[in-house]
């Protein structure tokens, strides 16, 4: 089985957005909303390729950030894509 942490969050909104956060680093987070209390649970992601994709997103997003490209990553056809944002 996999080694899971949890992390406290203040609401769900930073949950799902902190979700798409840890897969830019090869992390896999669950979000739990529990009565008031809402936790993410992370683990690295399950396969070598949802890894890799994830460090090249990371990679692409840092340098298009570098250059002040008005370009967006995102994963596709199990893979990723850079475009023009509302693309």
């Amino acid at each position: 089985m996999a080694e899971t942490i949890q992390i406290d969050v203040p609401r769900r909104g930073i949950g799902s957005d902190l979700t798409e956060a840890l897969a830019a680093h090869g992390l896999h987070a669950e979000v739990l909303d529990e009565d008031e209390r809402c936790a993410l649970t992370v683990r690295f992601a399950s396969e070598e390729r949802d890894r890799l994709i994830d460090g090249a997103i990371h990679a692409i997003e840092s340098y298009l950030s570098d250059r002040m490209l008005p370009l967006v990553v995102q994963r596709a056809n199990g893979g990723a894509v850079v475009r023009p944002p509302g693309d």
